[in-house]
This record gives C-alpha cells, sequence and structure tokens, in this order.
C-alpha cells in the first residue's frame, strides 16, 4: 500500500480515537472586578470526556453576551467599561460560561470637615468615595494616600492627622483618578480672635473699609498665620472679600463675622450702610 494512503489511515484513526469534550469546566483566574479599561483576566477552560478524563488543547468557541463590556479571544477577557457580561466557551456540544464584572473608577471625591484649619496635633476623620461610570461606589478599590509635606499633615488609618503648623497638598489617588485637598494646620494653642474697629458706619454704597484680625493663644499672645473665613449675613447690605475689606451695597443693616475653625473664636461687626440723601 502506497506510503501516503498509510499516513492518511493513520491520521483517520488517531482522530478517531481522540474523544470529543463531554464537559466543560471554566474559573477565572482572579475572582474580582476588572477597574481599568484594558485590563485583562484570563478564563480557564478544563475539557474532560465522557469517561472524566481530560481531553488536551481541546477546540473552544468563545463569546461574550456584552463586548462593550469586555471582550474575550482565546479566554483572555478584555476590560471596556463598567457593566457585567457572560463568558461562554463552547467544544462540540460542550458548553460552560462565568460571569466577569468590569467596574471602572470615574468619579473620586474626598470627604473630610475641615481641612482647611486642623490644629497641630489634632485630627480628622477623612476618606474617599470611588464611583464608576454608572454611579455605582466601588468597595475594592483602596486609595493611596500622600501629602506633598508630611511635616505638615499626614493621612494614616483613615485620619488626616496635624503634624506642625504649615500648609500642604493631601492627593488621593484612584487610577487613573487623583484629587487634591489643599491642608493648612495651625498652631494648637490658638484660642481667641479679635476684629478692629467693630462698628463701622457707610456714607453711600460702593465704599469701602477694611477689617483687621488679631488672633493669639491661650496666653492672651498674638499669634500669626491663623486662617479666617469671613462672612456677611446680608450681602445685599455689604460684601465682604477674603481678606476682610468690606464694601457698603445698599441701606441697612449687616453683621460681619470672622471665624477661625470650630472655636467659637468668632468676632462680630455690626455696622449701618446709608444711601446719601443730600
Amino acid at each position: 500500500m502506497p506510503v501516503r494512503c498509510l499516513l492518511l489511515m493513520s491520521l483517520l484513526v488517531l482522530g478517531a480515537c481522540r474523544s470529543a469534550p463531554a464537559t466543560l469546566l471554566l474559573a477565572v483566574s482572579e475572582e474580582r472586578p476588572l477597574h481599568a479599561a484594558g485590563q485583562t483576566v484570563v478564563v480557564q477552560a478544563t475539557a474532560l470526556d465522557a469517561q472524566g478524563e481530560r481531553v488536551e488543547e481541546p477546540k473552544l468557541r468563545w463569546i461574550s453576551s456584552a463586548p462593550e463590556v469586555a471582550s474575550v479571544e482565546n479566554g483572555v477577557v478584555v476590560a471596556r467599561r463598567s457593566g457585567r457580561t457572560t463568558i461562554a466557551a463552547a467544544a462540540g456540544k460542550a458548553r460552560a460560561s462565568v460571569e466577569v464584572q468590569v467596574s471602572i473608577p470615574s468619579m473620586l471625591d474626598i470627604r473630610v470637615d475641615g481641612a482647611d484649619f486642623l490644629l497641630a496635633g489634632n485630627s480628622i476623620a477623612i476618606s474617599a468615595v470611588v464611583r464608576n461610570e454608572l454611579g455605582k461606589p466601588l468597595q475594592d478599590v483602596p486609595p493611596q494616600w500622600s501629602s506633598s509635606d508630611e511635616s505638615v499633615a499626614r493621612v494614616e488609618n483613615g485620619r488626616l492627622i496635624g503634624v506642625s503648623p504649615g500648609r500642604t497638598t493631601v492627593t488621593v489617588t484612584v487610577p487613573p483618578l487623583n484629587r487634591n485637598l489643599a491642608v493648612q494646620v495651625v498652631r494648637s494653642d490658638f484660642a481667641r480672635m479679635e476684629v478692629e474697629p467693630t462698628h463701622l458706619v457707610f456714607g453711600k454704597p460702593g465704599q469701602k473699609q477694611q477689617l483687621r484680625v488679631r488672633t493669639f493663644n491661650n496666653r492672651s499672645v498674638a499669634v500669626t498665620d491663623v486662617p479666617v473665613t469671613w462672612f456677611s449675613s446680608d450681602w445685599s447690605v455689604a460684601t465682604v472679600s477674603p481678606t476682610g475689606q468690606v464694601t457698603a451695597v445698599g441701606p441697612g443693616r449687616t453683621v460681619v463675622t470672622a471665624t477661625a475653625g470650630r472655636r467659637k473664636a468668632a468676632a462680630e461687626v455690626v455696622f449701618d450702610v446709608k444711601t446719601a440723601s443730600r
């Protein structure tokens, strides 16, 4: 018999002897959501014949139920956008599937109260809120915190810690996002403040006067570098700038208040705004 015929018969016999998969088992190499576009995960397939023996190198067909969420090729899943998809494999009549979740960080916010006025030696709670494109909070994406000057303030165990007086920028990063927060740490002995003058009288709208603030420690010694916030109880009467400059707007009375942190160290300024009639 010709050699070609013998070779062809051998191939046919081997093909007939190779068992067809009766069962498919799929497993994801990492059972967690994909958090970045282009991130990959491998779906491992195990094919068994009717006797439960492993079938080596089975020819599988792969499909993703939502390729816009994640595509698949030869068992390698590639993240596209947030959502869920079912990755299925087939070999003959054998079928199997696994679910893959993609949750890509799209929004990042810092939750903290009073970072612009933190006493040295004190700490306040700080946290990051991460959401995907669908607005769903992500719980399994740990934020990374850093400070431009850890000698002023640092983040540790969910707390923003004031170390020494000064200014720094705290940054939270959840790839590919990051957010910055300006932090000012004030000396721990800050106790009270005064505003001068305590009474202003304007003759017509548009006039300006400057208020001055003095800050003191618990021994009544003047201290500096205490951040002050200014407010007017009625902006239709007078406005006040971040530096304490008051501008008359219209007739009436208002109270301009300087505050520093949560301490009750606020000074009030009461004044009349009068429109010149002569």
